[in-house]
């Protein structure tokens, strides 16, 4: 009997043991996969994080015909009486092209300079030794890039301006401006690493390579903070504008002159937990079927092209196999989940009969519902009706597997052969899926439908380019139904294929492998240009005609920022190519050259800024604190699986401790 108290009591001590753990590993963790939004992170002398507040956030866009430029400004104070070396981390745009950045500590602006990565590493160790105001700016990730700022003063705010461009594509009849202020925590497949702190204060911040698969580093009763922000967009679209609106945000607007409006919060500030979506549409007498700007750069001219491509008239549907892959993953949980059933249910009942469909369910593992692609009949569509109702969010985001099984159907040369790719993408092995798709797409076509409030907008669109396929966003279950509608009915029909640029005159073209074209998505390329080109000629296949579109480039409309966009796609084409299989070593030399000309941070290049007068004593310490992420909207958290374990333990340790009392009293009753 005492051997089963002493067990009892080692096990409701473990238990509890385990529930600090799991508190220390909340506070004192950092998964930079699981920011969900610009947070600046310090360190404390004892190796946690606590929390330094956002005193305010700005975000201004100013869009003019294709092309948005956004500055994002956080301030940050500084209430303790100690210097800091703070990090702070943004989700940003997957496309966006991060050219300027710009550090405010008290009077004090400090311009950031391109570098090489370890150049600009170097300069801002240097500056921070000598007690000098600093920051630096690297790429974490396309969509997640980390400012480094040392220097601090007590009692002292703390500006930090990144400056970006992207290009805005022209889809389903609208322009759509995506601001992402929330970020999904991301899964990996590999062992965790975590955010690694060198011994000394004295030598900054140290990343280890790999991701860690920890949740969101949020407090154990699952609050975070508000982190309101302010937006401004100022509209130019060079065209009557019919509508515009924001879809997940209540927004005023405001006529400036003619053709311009300014769009704001109707609130004025809101919580940063979703993604910011605006859409616009031209009057229907403006046809914005064909675009071609032009920007003279300091060596050479640059145009970017946007083709949409003609009314499909003919009515013959080719027959399709389907492939839905549905992430059934922990990151799916609450508003996710819910929405992806829908879209699912949807993505069936819109079959034709003569289609073959299958079901393939991941989280840690990929289950397909039948073992090759079966005929869309009542007996199947019964089986995936009770798969769908079954379907829970749990377990990891183990995309891989799934993807293999959807991409090793065998050719079937009498049908498109078409996989639906249903997630929120929230895993950080990327390059590992791209290099699947690419390798192994064959004839098929690859779609992404991205899920919730803020889904990992990079791998959408990127394994859709390398699938060869459309991406699509569903961030509510209202909205599923219209769009998997809208979806089928452009991938149902004959597309725009084998689509070639001809003309003397243009050189280095991007992207290098032109994708098929469906109704209603546009064909953006960028490209140089000499000074004495006069058209350019795009040919493909419609169907089963042959197709040619002549453009006339004897009027070329002048455009800023064209030189930014082409040399990023290009960066982006030479990151694309590492999956391919070229060499580490010439995709760097490529990306280096073009970053270190155009002054755009890179995974090789860093914006680096350092204020010549040092400020801080040598005597004098450097002390740190750190942000809890807002959780992005409609998202369940739930304990890890350090949390199985405690919960497990805990129970046992209870069951037995029940056992243990019942037995004594069992024994005090006999002896009575």
């Amino acid at each position: 009997m005492k051997f089963f108290f002493n067990l009892c009591f080692f096990l409701v001590l473990s238990a509890n043991a385990s529930i600090q753990n799991i508190a220390t590993r909340y506070h004192d963790t950092l998964d930079l996969n699981a920011i969900s939004r610009g947070t600046l992170m310090t360190r404390s002398e004892e190796g946690g994080y606590i929390e330094m507040p956002i005193v305010k956030s700005d975000i201004k866009t100013v869009v003019t015909g294709q092309i948005a430029r956004t500055v994002i400004s956080q301030t940050f104070k500084n209430e303790s009486k100690h210097w800091l070396e703070a990090m702070y981390l943004f989700p940003l745009p997957n496309n966006a092209a991060v050219d300027q950045m710009r550090m405010l500590i008290g009077d004090r602006v400090i311009e950031g300079q391109i570098k090489e990565k370890k150049e600009a590493k170097k300069t801002y160790e240097k500056a921070k030794a000598s007690g000098k105001r600093a920051a630096l700016v690297e790429q974490h990730r396309p969509n997640l890039f980390n400012t480094s700022v040392s220097n601090i003063p007590p009692n002292g705010d703390v500006v930090i301006e990144i400056e970006y461009q992207e290009s805005l594509a022209f889809r389903d009849a609208q322009f759509t401006l995506r601001i992402p202020t929330a970020i999904t925590p991301r899964y990996s497949p590999r062992p965790p690493t975590d955010f690694v702190i060198d011994n000394e204060i004295s030598t900054g911040w140290s990343i280890l390579p790999g991701e860690s698969p920890q949740s969101l580093p949020i407090k154990p009763d699952f609050t975070s903070p508000d982190n309101n922000h302010t937006l401004e967009i100022i509209l130019n679209p060079g065209f009557q504008l019919a509508k515009v609106e924001s879809l997940y945000h209540e927004i005023t607007s405001t006529p400036i002159q003619e053709d311009s409006i300014s769009i704001k919060l109707a609130n004025g500030m809101t919580r940063a937990d979703r993604d910011f979506v605006l859409n616009w549409k031209p009057q229907s007498n403006i046809d914005p079927s064909i675009a071609f700007y032009s920007e003279q750069g300091k060596n050479d001219r640059f145009g970017l092209l946007t083709l949409l491509p003609p009314t499909i008239k003919s009515s013959e549907i080719m027959p399709r196999e389907v492939t839905f892959i549905i992430d059934t993953s922990g990151s799916m949980s609450g508003q996710s989940i819910v929405a992806a059933r829908r879209s699912l249910m949807t993505g069936i009942n819109l079959l034709n009969p003569g289609d073959t469909f299958n079901i393939v369910e991941f989280n840690d593992s990929a289950y397909p519902l039948f073992k090759k692609p079966q005929p869309y009949n009542p007996e199947t569509l019964s089986k995936a009706m009770d798969l769908l109702l079954g379907l829970e969010a749990s377990g990891g985001t183990n995309m891989l597997p799934a993807v293999d099984i959807a991409l090793a159907t065998e050719h079937d040369p009498n049908r498109f052969q078409q996989i639906v790719f249903i997630t929120d993408g929230s895993v950080s092995n990327e390059d590992e899926v791209f290099h699947n798709i690419h390798f192994n797409l064959g004839k098929k076509r690859f779609f992404t439908v991205g899920i919730g409030s803020a889904p990992n907008s990079f791998f959408m669109e990127e394994s859709a380019r390398a699938g060869r396929g459309t991406y699509t966003y569903i961030a509510a279950e209202k909205e599923a139904e219209q769009v998997m509608k809208d979806l089928f009915r452009k991938i149902s029909k004959p597309a725009l294929t084998d689509i070639k640029i001809i003309g003397q005159g243009i050189y280095e073209v991007t992207p290098d492998l032109i994708p098929d074209l469906y109704q209603g998505e546009p064909l953006m390329v960028a490209m140089k240009l000499s000074p004495s080109i006069k058209d350019i000629q795009v040919t493909g296949r419609l169907g089963s005609q042959a197709f040619t579109k002549k453009i006339d480039l004897s009027n070329l409309q002048e455009r800023g920022g064209i030189e930014v966009d082409w040399a990023h796609r290009k960066i982006g084409e030479w990151q694309r190519a590492l999956f391919k299989g070229t060499p580490k070593n010439k995709v760097r030399k490529e990306i280096l050259a073009l970053a270190l000309e155009h002054h755009l941070v890179s995974p090789y290049t860093s914006l680096v800024a350092v204020d010549v007068t040092p400020i801080r004593a040598s005597d004098e310490d450097l002390k740190s604190k750190a942000v809890t992420p807002t959780k992005p909207k409609g998202l369940k958290i739930k304990m890890n699986k350090t949390a199985t374990g405690y919960e497990m333990t805990l129970m046992i340790g209870v069951v037995l401790a029940l056992f243990s009392w019942l037995m004594i009293r069992r024994e005090k009753g006999a002896i009575i």
